[in-house]
């Protein structure tokens, strides 16, 4: 599949410019027209409205996000539970995303929105990565619906983290295993969590 058009690439580099210093709410597609160096008429041609670029930029920067843990993952090398693992990276990546983060703080109500908007696909890209961080043969061995349905748990569980208070902060690493040891790998249908990574079932 073909990637941006050059025109598409300028117009969301400079979104996430305009957005990390003014705001989700505060940019306007004049702005982000003339920092990416393109008409009105381009950048309008493109995008509806804000809220269409806003998608469009988390949308990418999710992607870039997924295939980063994927790789970081990959070469860590053997983890002691890698569903635990794979939760804990993506809360540590996306706090560390200067707009991604951004977007859960300051627009909580626009994240879910998205969130919504776009759930399959942020699923299905979690399931590239997890059939990249799998051993060879793992993924294959569980099936495609559990695969998915780890993915849907991962996106749920990561949402509730980042978005809702809870009892005990999740600011560390350890924090965060601690969480999706207690809270995130009992939701996991029985299968799955039976599923040790590695070993045949």
């Amino acid at each position: 599949m073909p990637g941006p058009d050059p025109a598409t690439t300028a117009i969301l580099d400079a979104a996430i410019i305009e957005f990390e210093r003014f705001g989700f709410r505060k940019v306007a597609l004049d702005d982000v027209a003339r920092r990416a160096k393109v008409s009105r008429t381009t950048i309008y041609r493109k995008f509806k409205g804000r809220d269409e670029l806003v998608a469009a930029v988390m949308d990418r920067e999710n992607a870039a996000l997924c295939a980063d843990i994927a790789d970081e993952l990959k070469h860590a090398g053997p983890q002691s539970n890698y569903y635990v693992e794979a939760f804990t990276a993506a809360i540590l990546r996306f706090r560390a995303h200067r707009v991604l983060n951004q977007l859960i703080i300051d627009e909580p109500a626009l994240a879910l929105e998205l969130a919504r908007q776009h759930y399959p696909a942020a699923v299905q890209r979690i399931v590239d990565a997890l059939e990249v961080i799998f051993p060879p043969g793992f993924a294959e061995r569980i099936g495609p619906a559990a695969v998915t349905d780890l993915a849907d748990a991962i996106l749920r569980y990561a949402m509730m983290a980042l978005l809702l208070p809870g009892p005990a902060p999740l600011e560390t690493a350890d924090d965060i295993r601690a969480f999706a040891v207690t809270q995130f790998l009992p939701s996991l249908p029985t299968a799955l969590r039976a599923a040790k990574v590695g070993v045949p079932v």
